[in-house]
């Protein structure tokens, strides 16, 4: 098991959300793999907390099919479903196309500066000699947070944040097994900041765009599934 703890537990955070969080970032970044079993009593140890928590922070994950939980005979990481993929990346390049073309050219002053901070900070990480894949991630996932928050649709963010949750998981297997180009990524990002800031332009398909972005992963996903084949389902 590589399991990590690398975040501190907040002030008004409660046992059980805070193993929530930790256990679905080792999970969401491949440190507890897909298949891998899981003892509750380990991981309360390894959390520095009782077993209660643990269980009901597993119970929360199996809602979002990152655990299977077998009765009488533990839990385990899921394995990554296919149709979950699909599913996720068909609903996050539908949505994101719909509310980038509600938003582009009319946001507002405050609103620019939170979307090119952003991109601030991906610029300076990707200028150092050994850039991190999970900080980038990380960038990549509150910029395009900005455009649900732009559009006052942070509860369908919530929402997505768990069905996307095999889809998610997959582009970080992506950037594990193949060459990604990090700032082919971030280039995208500077272009979707002027389409935010002046309107998208008449020739542009935003709808294919976001295709683009969202599915890079699906240039080399023969690849990756031949690398760990044990990692998927159906």
């Amino acid at each position: 098991m590589a399991f990590e703890v690398t975040d501190k537990r907040s002030a008004d955070e409660s046992s059980r959300d805070y193993a929530y969080r930790i256990l679905r970032k080792n999970i969401m970044m491949l440190n507890l793999k897909p298949g891998e079993v899981l003892s509750e009593g380990d991981l309360s140890e390894l959390l520095g907390m009782s077993r209660t928590p643990v269980h009901e922070a597993l119970i929360l994950l199996k809602n979002e099919d990152l655990v299977d939980i077998l009765p009488q005979r533990g839990s385990k990481v899921s394995c990554i479903s296919l149709n979950l993929v699909k599913e996720g990346f068909f609903m996050r390049q539908i949505l994101e196309a719909a509310i980038i073309g509600e938003i582009a050219g009319s946001l507002s002053r405050e609103q620019m500066v939170l979307v090119r901070e952003n991109l601030r900070q991906q610029e300076e990480l990707l200028a150092g000699p050994e850039p991190s894949t999970d900080q980038f991630l990380d960038l990549d996932d509150r910029m395009h947070r900005l455009l649900y928050t732009f559009s006052s649709r942070d509860r369908i963010w919530e929402a997505m944040h768990a069905l996307n949750s095999h889809y998610d998981r997959v582009r970080y297997l992506d950037t594990l097994v193949n060459t990604v180009d990090l700032k082919t990524l971030q280039a995208h990002h500077n272009i979707l900041y002027y389409y935010l800031l002046l309107g998208i332009p008449g020739d542009v398909d935003i709808q294919k765009f976001c295709h683009s972005h969202l599915g890079r992963f699906l240039l080399d996903f023969q690849r990756t599934m031949e690398a760990f084949p044990e990692y998927f389902a159906d």
